[in-house]
């Protein structure tokens, strides 16, 4: 990814938080965006975390993804 290369560890996960809620929002924004870019992205770009926020962020991430997958696959 070219913006990994460029930017800090710092601006890659605040693009992380960014970009999850827009999909929380279905915002029109989000484009190709998925739950599993913005988990990669954050876990990229994790930095230093000694209260753990950013390890809880991912996880949020990870749990919403998972119930966006249990509905479609109930609405099937």
């Amino acid at each position: 990814m070219y913006m990994q290369n460029r930017t800090s560890d710092d601006c890659r996960f605040a693009t992380a938080v960014a970009g999850f809620g827009l999909l929380l929002r279905e915002s029109d924004y989000r484009g190709k965006a998925t739950y599993t870019d913005m988990a990669t992205l954050a876990c990229n770009a994790f930095g230093p975390d000694a209260d753990g926020y950013r390890r809880e962020m991912v996880r949020l991430v990870e749990v919403a993804g998972g119930l966006q997958t249990a509905a479609l696959v109930k609405k099937e």
